[in-house]
Order: structure tokens, then C-alpha cells, then sequence
């Protein structure tokens, strides 16, 4: 029960800190908070972060294949940031192997806490891995799907494999995150994977499109799923591991909000070895 009451602060505060890129001001969401108490914006964490999905124009659209997807601001640090299968076979790093920190963020395409975090901090993650300051390491799973309708985080983190397997994972990643869908519907469809692959140049092909269309990596996302739940981790997603111990975001939400705590974070980690 303690964990899972902490795991319900972090999503608050991280829905706290959508809320405020949302509207523009974290002046006008500390006093909701001192008028009302956490409760209300408990309340209202599904809204914020469905919210910010929703204002994320601001940043710019690309035109795919068919339609429209909305950027992301790291775009050219991302087409420039290597990606591997790790060591294990189901995590994805990203960056540089000579990196003196290694942080895994466990992670599901449909979760909207996720989405939050990942507007907030991925600018801030990409800018440190090109840095050669960090190593991220993604865990990806897809438990939403047995909740929610349709197969969405399935497709999604089948999809991000593929991308994997091309050459575009870290832009593909943080595009999945941009245009997530409303947890509650079944928009990570095959047509709207390929549309968001149409914005990752060279990405889109004969095989990268068949094997978002057969599923070619669903055992993948099984093992990765399994990694998941091993890890036991106590904050459901996001969650971290640095350097392979958990971080304990119930003490240090800002981790997930503030982009100057997670650089002080991960550099603190690195001048301790």
C-alpha cells in the first residue's frame, strides 16, 4: 500500500508539471495547490496530462505519408544519438558506451505519466546522452494494453523494435511519446505507426513496414515485458534504475519535472564513480 501510494504522488506530480507546460505558468499551478491541496490536482492528473498531449502543437508538426505528426524539440540530437540492443537483449540503450552513468527508465507507450515525463525531461536526457554524460537504458513495457482497449502498447513498442532494428530508434521513441493517443483510446494503430516511422528519414521500407505489419518483434516484447516485471520496480512507469539501484521517486519527484534536478542528479552520480 506504501509503495502504491507513492507511486500515485509521482504520477500527481509529474501531471502537476504537465499542467504547468500546458498553461504556461508554474506560478498559476503552485496556487492551485496552496488554494486547494494536493487532492484536487490529484483529481485532475489524468486531465493535465491529457491536456498537454493536446498542446503539444506549439513545438511544430512534420507532414508524414498521410497527416500530420507533431515534433519534437530534441529532433537533431536525436538523428545524431547511436542506439543498441543491450547486453541483456531487451533493454535499448541510447548514447555512449564510454558514458560514466548508466540510467534505466522503464517506460510504456500508452501511459500517459510517461507522455508527461517525456515532454518535460527528454530534451534534457537527449542533450546529456549526445554529452557522453549518460547512457539511458529503455525498458519497455506494455501491461496498459491488458487494461485498456485495443493492443496499442503492443503494436507501439513492436514498432519502436523495428525502428531499433533501422537505425531510428531515438527519434521514433520520442515521436511515439508525442502523439500518444488518449490512454483510453485505441489510436496506436498499424497505419498510425507508419505514419509517425514517415517522419524518421530513412526509416520507412520494405522491411521496417512488414514487420510493424506482422508483429515480427512480439516475442521481443514479450522478453522486454518480463524485464520489466523482474525489475520489481516500485513507481510503475516511469520508473528509474541508476546505475542499477532503483531511485527512489517518492523522495525525489522532481526528478521526473524539473530538468536542472535530473542534470544535477546524474552528474552528482558521476563525480561519486
Amino acid at each position: 500500500m506504501v509503495a502504491l501510494h507513492r507511486a500515485q504522488m509521482v504520477r500527481i506530480a509529474v501531471a502537476v508539471a504537465a499542467l504547468a507546460a500546458a498553461v504556461g505558468g508554474e506560478a498559476r499551478v503552485g496556487r492551485a495547490l496552496a488554494e486547494g491541496g494536493v487532492q484536487r490536482v490529484a483529481s485532475s492528473a489524468a486531465v493535465a496530462a491529457h491536456h498537454l498531449a493536446r498542446t503539444t502543437h506549439t513545438i511544430g508538426r512534420v507532414t508524414a505519408h498521410r497527416g500530420s505528426v507533431v515534433d519534437v524539440p530534441q529532433r537533431q540530437v536525436l538523428l545524431g544519438l547511436p542506439a543498441a540492443l543491450g547486453a541483456d537483449g531487451t533493454g535499448v540503450e541510447v548514447g555512449y558506451p564510454d558514458a560514466p552513468t548508466v540510467l534505466t527508465v522503464f517506460e510504456d507507450f500508452r501511459c500517459s505519466t510517461t507522455q508527461a515525463f517525456e515532454a518535460v525531461q527528454g530534451s534534457t536526457l537527449a542533450g546529456m546522452a549526445a554529452a557522453h554524460q549518460v547512457l539511458i537504458r529503455y525498458v519497455l513495457e506494455s501491461s496498459l494494453d491488458q487494461r485498456l482497449p485495443g493492443p496499442g502498447a503492443l503494436l507501439a513498442t513492436n514498432a519502436a523494435r523495428a525502428a531499433l532494428a533501422h537505425g531510428g530508434f531515438p527519434l521514433y521513441h520520442a515521436l511515439l511519446f508525442a502523439n500518444q493517443p488518449a490512454e483510453d483510446e485505441d489510436g496506436f494503430t498499424e497505419r498510425r505507426l507508419l505514419d509517425l516511422a514517415s517522419a524518421v528519414p530513412e526509416l520507412r521500407g520494405a522491411a521496417f513496414d512488414g514487420e510493424v505489419r506482422s508483429l515480427y518483434y512480439r516475442p521481443w516484447v514479450a522478453q522486454a515485458q518480463q524485464a520489466y516485471d523482474n525489475a520489481g520496480v516500485h513507481f510503475g512507469t516511469p520508473s528509474m534504475l541508476l546505475n542499477g539501484t532503483e531511485v527512489d521517486l517518492g523522495a525525489h519527484p522532481e526528478l521526473l519535472t524539473q530538468p536542472a534536478a535530473l542534470q544535477s542528479f546524474v552528474r552528482a552520480a558521476s563525480e561519486r564513480g
